[in-house]
């Protein structure tokens, strides 16, 4: 069941969903060499196996670092969660920072937000207006998102790419929803002691009136 005052949060945590897919340019011409792309980061395990992407599967020439003769060209291997192959003259992981990684053995100075750190996520997320939008090179296609511009959008966007984050971006809407569902929890325990403390007089009534 939805709580009504949950939307917000689903809406900005369904707008990252939507984000999430790889995408490359048009072909440039120009060899190179197929490389893995990141995929998706938040990715969905079916059990009918992974939806189709729409991309053309992978022959099997077409191998991660294997050379390729065109520059943009993708190729799906198979993988699922997103995951392509990419023809490009570098690593487009090694441009982007790297894929996420979420094991504790790769990061340090890990710090876990108490109640009050995702209270705060939560008032900064109200602050997002999301918006409809179209690309200048590609207007046929109507996005949903928000514009770095504004400022409010600051915990999830990387400056070095002048860019949304979409890893930052969803793990902000968690734990605005985790904020969400602890006041939920609070105001559901309130409500039914108060349910508790109203029934109990109208019972001890009915107790004295059979007495009479």
């Amino acid at each position: 069941m939805n709580h009504p005052g949950s939307s917000w949060a689903i809406a900005v945590l369904a707008a990252a969903v939507a984000g999430c897919g790889s995408s490359s340019s048009g072909p440039d011409g120009g060899g190179g060499h197929w490389y893995t792309t990141c995929g998706a980061p938040v990715c969905q395990v079916y059990d009918g196996g992974a939806p189709d992407s729409g991309v053309t599967a992978c022959t099997s020439a077409q191998l991660a670092g294997a050379p390729c003769s065109t520059q943009g060209e993708t190729c799906d291997p198979g993988q699922g969660c997103g995951v392509l192959l990419l023809c490009a003259g570098k690593d487009p992981k090694v441009q982007t920072g790297g894929c996420p990684i979420s094991r504790r053995a790769a990061k340090q100075d890990i710090a876990y937000l108490d109640a009050a750190g995702l209270d705060d996520l939560a008032v900064k997320l109200r602050a997002v207006r999301l918006a409809t939008y179209r690309y200048k090179d590609n207007p046929g296609q109507e996005r949903l998102g928000f514009v770095i511009d504004d400022g409010a959008g600051a915990l999830a966007v990387d400056e070095r790419r002048d860019q949304i984050d979409l890893y930052a971006y969803m793990s902000w809407a968690v734990g605005a929803l985790q904020s969400q569902m602890k006041r939920i929890d609070a105001q559901d325990r309130e409500i039914a002691s108060l349910k508790l403390r109203l029934a109990r007089p109208a019972g001890r009534g009915h107790r004295r009136a059979d007495a009479e």
